[in-house]
């Protein structure tokens, strides 16, 4: 079993949820494969899917939604899970229903097993003026929110479902 792992990101913070994800995946004995939607071209060859993008207002990345749209068909046939991270507001930071909204209808789209909304990560130096206004407006803090525990429990419990897909090997019997 080969799965996917994909995440638009503006800078760098939801790639290294996808990375996290992808690295416990693996810690598990599960094929990954990483990459970022804009580079994905044929989904084929992989039997699962993990699907992220950062939110920026409500709304996930252009190259995120590219790819749910051009591969809506096929992953709505095999295990899809996806991913929102951006939820800065608040102590802690948690979701509105303006972070969820978006994933929620993407979810129902390609039939997902679950759409999970994680906290993201600030970081100033990284962000453009317009960025800047917007978190300022929100006031949110600078910080990284993204709660690492609850990430590796998430792909943990996404890895045992996957585990229980895995094809039996034929002339092998497991005895206990």
């Amino acid at each position: 079993m080969t799965v996917l792992v994909t995440a638009a990101s503006n800078h760098g913070a939801t790639a290294e949820i996808a990375a996290r994800i992808g690295a416990d995946l693996t810690d598990m004995g599960i094929d990954v494969e990483r990459s970022k939607p804009e580079e994905v071209r044929d989904i084929s060859p992989y039997d699962a899917f993990v699907v992220g993008s950062a939110i920026y207002f409500g709304q996930w990345l252009k190259p995120a939604n590219r790819f749910i749209e051009a591969h809506k068909g096929e992953l709505s046939r095999r295990p899809t899970w996806l991913f929102s991270s951006g939820p800065i507001v608040g102590d802690p930071p948690t979701p509105g229903a303006e972070d969820t909204a978006k994933g929620d209808a993407l979810a129902a789209t390609v039939h997902a097993r679950e759409h999970k909304v994680l906290a993201g990560k600030v970081d100033e130096s990284k962000l453009n003026w317009c960025e800047r206004i917007a978190v300022r407006c929100a006031h949110a803090r600078e910080g990284d929110y993204r709660d690492w525990n609850a990430i590796d429990e998430w792909a943990t419990a996404i890895g045992r479902v996957l585990q229980q897909k895995r094809p039996a090997v034929k002339g092998v019997s497991h005895v206990s």
